[in-house]
């Protein structure tokens, strides 16, 4: 996680778009442009997906770009950022879970140590 950090921080900021595309003299797209989100539009070119063996379809491309785009730098970080929260939520609370069984533990002892009293009065 903290090699993906690294990386999400050193990546460029921003929002990210899907932008423009490349065709050939066919016309057929051969590629689709992750751009830095600038005013609402695209920016500069983070990425691009390109048409090819593996990508078979424009419509592949596209998904790639846009799952590109939507996954950038700032969502990994917050997703990260979540799940070092809830790392130390579940810290606190193992924590705590213990400190109760610690109190639980104690507590039948000094209930076993009554009852034995207890008894001992009554014989």
């Amino acid at each position: 996680y903290q090699a993906l950090r690294e990386k999400a921080e050193k990546a460029t900021k921003g929002s990210y778009i899907v932008g423009h595309t490349s065709v050939n003299q066919h016309g057929n797209l051969t590629g689709v442009f992750v751009c830095q989100k600038w005013k609402g539009e695209p920016g500069g070119v983070i990425a691009e997906c390109h048409v090819n063996c593996l990508v078979e379809t424009d419509v592949q491309a596209y998904a790639n770009a846009e799952f590109i785009a939507a996954f950038n730098p700032n969502v990994a970080l917050a997703l990260l950022d979540e799940r070092e929260r809830n790392q130390q939520y579940i810290k606190r609370r193992d924590q705590e879970n213990e400190e109760i069984a610690l109190t639980v533990g104690k507590l039948r002892v000094e209930l076993e140590a009554a009852k034995s009293k207890l008894n001992e009065q009554r014989e």
